[in-house]
């Protein structure tokens, strides 16, 4: 599994993810550790409650040694998501096997930070009230600039937020433990352990929605950059046209141009529904796709990576757009097979609740029992003090 960091704890459970039902053998195999730290670690895990241990077994046609298979303890251990998005929260229940068990959606009330934290904090108090299994933390995605680090929204462009302190508002709020992320590299992340970038040595994420940004990994490894900054795009093909062009690629932006086609559609989600039937909305996700395809040749060449994963819902539900970013890829990169490095995203239709409860699981794989001992709650309080 291409995941760089961690410890010995975190690779034993990885380990497990990647195989389902594992042996210890297999797992000192595919985890590259000792048999003896294996042992060290699954007990450790079993104690914590994430591996469960199955009876000893036989091996096949009574050959070797028994064997006691080990599994992740996903019914007993959930995470909850929230992705604030330009126009709503989504909050996300998902099992620690990256299994998103339910969502909802809360509109925004205001783009006042206060009002959209505190809508989401009474919908994840809710969820953890109805909740039998343990919750490891909560997950916070996020588009924009994002430090991770601080646990702050820096600059927001849709949502015009700068520097909200959103870790230690929830935090408070909620009782749990906190991880903030930008969507973007939350969903690199889990492209790494759950979906198709998991044996990927460089991978690049493009997400189009209403925020456009990138994240990349190296190794395994997601880049943050000293200011948390990586992944923004705004510039990078330089000047003000290509400042505007990006801007006219956001979801806003189509569905503003569908209604000035006169397309009666009430969002993005209508519009892709549209494109089904109608060539002017298909167009409109073409014309994206050939500007964002200019920034994914200009990537493919910078960064020579694997696999690109391209989160566009437009990409694999409206005719043509697929194959719309190959062509622009292949005209202006040095890429000669796109359609062999090119991909959608392994999350389609749930893709927000993934980025979100993957700022968690990510810390989970890395570093398991710090997690699980952060996890413990604390009363959360109704009044957010900010001095």
């Amino acid at each position: 599994m291409a995941v760089a960091g961690g410890n010995s704890a975190g690779a034993v459970l990885r380990a497990v993810l990647e195989q389902g039902v594992a042996t210890r053998t297999a797992i000192a195999r595919v985890a590259e550790l000792s048999p003896a730290t294996v042992t060290t670690q699954v007990r450790a895990l079993v104690a914590a409650g994430l591996l469960i241990e199955h009876p000893e077994t036989a091996s096949p046609a009574g050959m070797g040694r028994p064997h006691s298979p080990l599994e992740l303890n996903s019914a007993g251990n959930v995470v909850i998501g929230v992705h604030i998005a330009a126009e709503h929260v989504t909050v996300a229940v998902l099992d620690i096997a990256g299994t998103v068990r339910l969502t909802h959606r809360v509109p925004h009330p205001s783009l006042d930070p206060d009002a959209i934290l505190d809508g989401a904090a009474a919908e994840v108090r809710r969820l953890r009230a109805e909740l039998s299994e343990r919750v490891i933390g909560l997950g916070v995605a996020v588009g924009g600039w994002v430090d991770s680090s601080a646990g702050a929204v820096v600059d927001h462009i849709s949502l015009r937020w700068r520097n909200v302190a959103v870790r230690q508002y929830l935090s408070e709020r909620t009782g749990l433990s906190v991880g903030l992320d930008s969507h973007t590299r939350a969903l690199l992340h889990a492209e790494q352990l759950f979906g198709k970038a998991h044996n990927a040595s460089a991978t690049v994420a493009l997400f189009a929605g209403n925020v456009i940004d990138v994240a990349f990994a190296v190794h395994g490894r997601v880049h943050y950059g000293p200011r948390s900054a990586a992944g923004a795009i705004t510039r990078l093909a330089g000047g003000e046209a290509a400042d505007a062009a990006l801007i006219e690629c956001t979801d806003r932006a189509l569905v503003a141009r569908a209604r000035r086609e006169s397309l009666a559609v009430s969002g993005i989600r209508d519009l892709i529904a549209a494109a089904g039937r109608d060539e002017a909305a298909r167009e409109l996700f073409k014309d994206r796709a050939r500007v964002l395809g200019r920034v994914v040749a200009v990537l493919i060449d910078l960064l020579d990576p694997d696999a690109v994963v391209i989160v566009d819902p437009a990409l694999v539900r409206v005719p043509g757009v697929r194959a719309t970013y190959l062509d622009v890829v292949r005209r202006f990169s040095s890429c000669e097979r796109p359609e062999e490095v090119v991909t959608g995203s392994s999350f389609i239709g749930r893709a927000l609740e993934t980025a979100a409860g993957t700022v968690v699981l990510q810390q989970l794989f890395t570093d398991p029992l710090a997690v699980v001992a952060a996890a413990a709650p604390v009363p959360p309080i109704t009044a957010f003090n900010s001095e």
